[in-house]
């Protein structure tokens, strides 16, 4: 029982950071045809500031009810 909820507490967190790499991938595609430098690296680090701070419970109430 212990390992399905290991199991699904790294699902949530993989979904978590590709939602957010989904939300902000348009501000930074537009930032890298623009200025092209180490953009890819403020996207990974932006994603997963988002997956970690964004309010969730409210989302998943928005979307899912």
């Amino acid at each position: 029982m212990d390992e399905r909820q290991e199991t699904g507490k790294w699902i949530e967190t993989a979904a978590k950071i590709a939602v957010s790499l989904a939300v902000l991938f348009p501000v930074y595609a537009l930032l890298y045809l623009t200025f092209p430098a180490s953009i890819i690296a403020f996207y990974l680090i932006s994603a997963g500031l988002l997956a970690a701070f964004a309010p969730w419970e409210k989302i998943k109430q928005k979307f899912l009810s």
